[in-house]
């Protein structure tokens, strides 16, 4: 961490000739100050509370070897400030788009009270984690690896093997942002943008397909099977065996999400790209295109109940 802003942190300390409870709060706040440019006095008050100080405390003095967590300060309001004891806080409460600042300890023992200089580290938490890890990811991370000239000297072996192991990322991401808005990614293969160009009748086509994009397709398959399983399988009575009492309301709302859901996965089956997949797998008479006839008749009839769900669930609500 930079010397700098301890110096100047420690003079004006020292220039009143008061001490201090902690000096190292004093540090704290000033990272908070440069970083999130709070209102005059926000830092303070926010360290006065009990809670923060509980937390302050036990980030500056607990032994390693308790499993001390990160201290994330965040502004979940103009001019306030707030300390969570980890990166489970809920940025969304606060302002749009208002970023957090992060303390991870690095060392067993507990910073000294002159300067954090290798014993903690800092740094800008976004207000949308996900969404930057996956810009990060996508816009800087891939490209760099996609660069020829970045990997002259690697085996073919282990292009290969970064390469399949960086698209499996990308795919979580998606996947994972994906639900978090309540819909259902199907992560397309590597290769995939190749199934555009199928033509079951073109035997050229076929054959340079190469047996690695076959294989990918048939996993990803498997994995699909599995993602509509999930969500054919919910029930309504889950808030019922967690003991709480939905409301009419709720069960709508449960039915509603769930054929949007199926509405998302549907089209995603019709794509060109998925469509090339199937064709594929038809053509090749694969064990896999089966599962993948049988998936899509469930997405379908899952729909069809939806409506139906739906429509008696509204009558009843209306009566």
């Amino acid at each position: 961490m930079p010397g700098a802003e301890e110096r100047a942190a420690l003079a004006e300390e020292n220039a009143d000739g008061k001490p201090r409870a902690d000096r190292r709060l004093r540090l704290l706040g000033t990272y908070v100050a440069l970083s999130l440019r709070p209102a005059a006095g926000a830092w303070e008050r926010c360290a006065g509370t009990a809670e923060a100080e509980q937390l302050l405390q036990a980030f500056l003095n607990r032994d390693a070897a308790e499993g001390p967590r990160p201290l994330l300060v965040v502004r979940p309001g103009p001019g306030g400030l707030a300390v969570r004891p980890g990166l489970e806080v809920r940025l969304e409460s606060g302002p749009a788009g208002a970023k957090g600042l992060f303390f991870l300890r690095t060392g067993p023992e507990p910073p000294g009270p002159d300067s954090f200089r290798g014993a903690v580290v800092c740094g800008d938490l976004p207000a949308a984690p996900l969404e930057h890890l996956a810009a990060l990811f996508s816009e800087v991370v891939l490209p760099v690896l996609a660069n020829e000239k970045n990997r002259l000297n690697w085996p073919q072996m282990v292009c290969e093997d970064v390469r399949r192991h960086a698209h499996s990322l990308q795919c979580d991401l998606s996947v994972i942002l994906e639900q978090v808005k309540g819909r259902t990614l199907l992560p397309l293969p590597a290769g995939s943008e190749k199934m555009e160009f199928v033509d079951s009748k073109s035997e050229t086509v076929l054959d340079s397909i190469d047996k690695s994009v076959i294989y990918a397709i048939e996993s990803a398959v498997i994995k699909w099977s599995y993602q509509v399983q999930v969500v054919l399988k919910r029930e309504s009575s889950q808030p019922l065996l967690q003991g709480e009492n939905p409301t009419p309301k709720v069960e709508l709302e449960f039915w509603k999400s769930r054929y949007e859901d199926l509405q998302y996965i549907y089209n995603q089956l019709r794509t060109i790209k998925v469509r090339g997949m199937a064709k594929l797998l038809d053509k090749l008479q694969s064990s896999y295109f089966p599962a993948f006839k049988a998936m899509y008749r469930d997405v379908v009839a899952g729909e069809d109940q939806q409506v139906f769900s739906q429509m008696c669930l509204t009558q009843i609500t209306v009566e």
